[in-house]
């Protein structure tokens, strides 16, 4: 029984804030609505700011801390973001020295401001890589870096709610 009591004890007083990656629930600020409008596309590639809209606000929708608003007046904070890069190179070659794979890589800006004030409540800049084969068909290649894209882009806003939802 002294064990249990110790143990019930440690576990009361192991409260030190501890928490997995991207699961403190909250927003910094305390930001409960959150407008999010089109990134914008500082690349070549069309559309990336839809796609990054689309997919936040998917992403974000996933969490019941944070509800999102059609306008930007009826929101705490507004989270603006930038693609500010985005590359597709190639990454290793065959025998005959035709591209075996590539890599595709895109960087991106946010900041988290406060609507009332533009207060600035968080900034990052993130970036990831996503590899993808290459073919000698040419619907097949672009369907591939297609894919990589969406990863791209799934993977970054993933990242972007755990970072700011960590707020350190």
């Amino acid at each position: 029984m002294k064990f249990f009591r110790c143990l019930v004890l440690l576990v009361c007083l192991s409260g030190c804030g501890y928490h997995f990656s991207g699961h403190s629930g909250r927003l910094p600020g305390g930001v409960e609505t959150l407008y999010i409008p089109l990134f914008v596309n500082k690349t070549n590639e069309p559309r990336l700011e839809t796609r990054f809209a689309s997919q936040v606000s998917e992403v974000f929708s996933r969490n019941n801390e944070i509800r999102q608003v059609e306008k930007q007046k009826d929101a705490d904070a507004i989270l603006l973001g930038t693609v500010r890069n985005y590359k597709n190179k190639s990454l290793s070659y065959d025998r005959g020295d035709d591209i075996g794979s590539y890599y595709s890589t895109m960087d991106i800006d946010v900041e988290l401001r406060q609507v009332d004030t533009n207060q600035l409540l968080w900034e990052g800049s993130l970036r990831w890589k996503e590899v993808y084969r290459a073919s000698s068909d040419k619907n097949i290649q672009d369907l591939s870096r297609q894919r990589a894209l969406q990863q791209i882009v799934l993977r970054l806003s993933e990242e972007l709610l755990s970072r700011l939802l960590d707020d350190f």
